[in-house]
């Protein structure tokens, strides 16, 4: 009897969104059927950054895939619900946002989430990933892609160090300068050369943010109530705003100092994307911003400074035999979702979890049709992930005193709170799609017809 081969399929990267693609073929019991290998650039897995946010939409995917009773000693702030978290209990969580760039902070509003965030180191979440993969899958590390040629029987990739490997689908998940995205919109565009080059290159929002890990203890002695060793912060003001969270289950406090100049959003980036930085750098940026703020700056660790940058949004996800699971969680090898929502790992998750679900599908009929995978992909992405980028764009606007009916707004100025009050209600409003929506009712959503194929046509959520 003639043995069906496996489908090859190449995952570009490995972080986050790689691993969790990788596990959830696992979790789906369609590794059988399925040849999965991932190529990182890297001489390791290393997961850069420190602390990432987990909204509803993502845990739901983790529990599913049997990840949460790994994951839940690892949860920060609610340590004492942790037996609850994992069986579905639902609680409220609360953000805390103020508007600090004044001596006295002011509060602004108090954000409350049924189903709550938890937050995580990114390593943590990474060996949880890494313990889940079948021994199926095969790791090749050192592998930097720099192109690949498509043909009616597979794609042959190409990597730097002169070797090359073959496929039948290829996902690129490989960061913001992603050599799949690149050939991708190339051959959509019928691009070549240096105009291929140029035409993906990302674009800087204006904005860069400062990132650091604090030791607790050193602001426990400075400030034994701050609330950042406790409560998600937000501390707003004009073109800059400052975030802290507990990780590492409250053993570090993870900063994200934020300055934008609005007037270079889209503009090229001149210069590195991150380089290191000094704490009396970040510290000339929050002259006169208050005492909880300059607790946190002053005692930021070996800071980096890092630029966000961000690609145009992508009329489709799939081409042919390669798609671009663009959506993941480190800040400038995002897709073009800045960090305002602290869901770029939520995002990579479903990505992943989307991909694998309509692999299962098409595994479980019997008859694999790439394009049609990568189509239904797409359609089910596409709308979903733009919606996110763009939401995430208006919430930092939000957090700067950007967005419209503020624009007025100078460093400093004190605000009615009839103000803040609308301000407070336009922040939790961009919040509510993370924690009221699932990705499960896009994969329940019956079948219809779409562009002329049998695919799911989920409508993005409205914000």
């Amino acid at each position: 009897m003639n043995t069906v081969p496996k489908l090859r399929l190449a995952i570009v990267g490995g972080g986050i969104g790689g691993l969790t693609l990788a596990v959830a073929i696992s979790r789906l019991n369609i590794d059988k059927f399925i040849q999965v290998d991932i190529y990182e650039a890297a001489a390791k897995l290393t997961q850069v950054g420190a602390g990432i946010s987990l909204w509803p939409r993502g845990w739901e995917i983790l529990k599913d895939l049997g990840l949460d009773d790994d994951l839940a000693p690892h949860i920060i702030l609610v340590r004492r619900f942790r037996r609850k978290i994992v069986h579905q209990v639902r609680l409220s969580f609360v953000i805390t946002v103020r508007k600090s760039d004044h001596k006295e902070d002011v509060y602004i509003t108090d954000l409350i989430f049924p189903g709550g965030m938890l937050s995580f180191h990114r390593a943590d979440v990474q060996d949880v990933l890494l313990k889940h993969i079948s021994s199926s899958v095969q790791t090749h590390l050192d592998r930097r892609l720099t192109g690949y040629q498509e043909s009616d029987n597979g794609i042959k990739l190409f990597f730097k160090n002169g070797e090359t490997a073959t496929c039948d689908l290829l996902v690129g998940a490989d960061g913001i300068n992603s050599a799949v995205r690149r050939e991708f919109l190339a051959k959509e565009n019928n691009l070549h050369g240096a105009e291929a080059i140029t035409n993906a290159r990302p674009v800087w929002t204006g904005t860069v943010i400062y990132r650091s890990m604090i030791d607790s203890e050193v602001i426990k002695r400075q400030a034994p109530n701050h609330p950042s060793l406790a409560t998600p912060m937000v501390y707003c003001g004009k073109s800059k705003h400052v975030i802290s969270y507990p990780i590492s289950r409250g053993k570090l406090i993870n900063i994200g100092a934020f300055v934008s100049e609005p007037e270079k959003e889209g503009s090229l980036l001149d210069g590195p994307a991150v380089t290191n930085s000094t704490t009396d750098d970040i510290a000339s940026h929050f002259v006169n911003w208050s005492e909880e703020v300059q607790c946190v700056i002053m005692n930021m660790d070996n800071p980096s400074r890092w630029a966000i940058e961000t690609v145009k949004p992508l009329d489709k996800y799939a081409l042919g035999r390669s798609l671009v699971k663009v959506s993941r969680p480190d800040i400038v090898k995002a897709h073009a979702m800045p960090p305002h929502l602290g869901n770029g790992a939520g995002q990579a998750i479903e990505d992943a979890y989307v991909l694998a679900n309509v692999l299962a599908k098409a595994v479980q009929q019997g008859h694999v049709d790439i394009s049609k995978i990568t189509g239904i992909y797409s359609a089910i992405r596409q709308p979903f992930g733009n919606f996110a980028a763009n939401t995430s764009r208006n919430q930092g606007l939000r957090y700067e005193f950007g967005s419209p009916g503020f624009e007025d707004v100078k460093e400093g100025d004190t605000l009615s709170p009839e103000r803040l009050s609308a301000l407070g209600e336009s922040v939790g409003e961009g919040w509510k799609w993370t924690w009221n929506s699932s990705i499960a009712e896009d994969l329940r959503r019956p079948f219809r017809w779409c562009n002329g194929l049998k695919y799911y046509c989920p409508e993005s959520p409205k914000n």
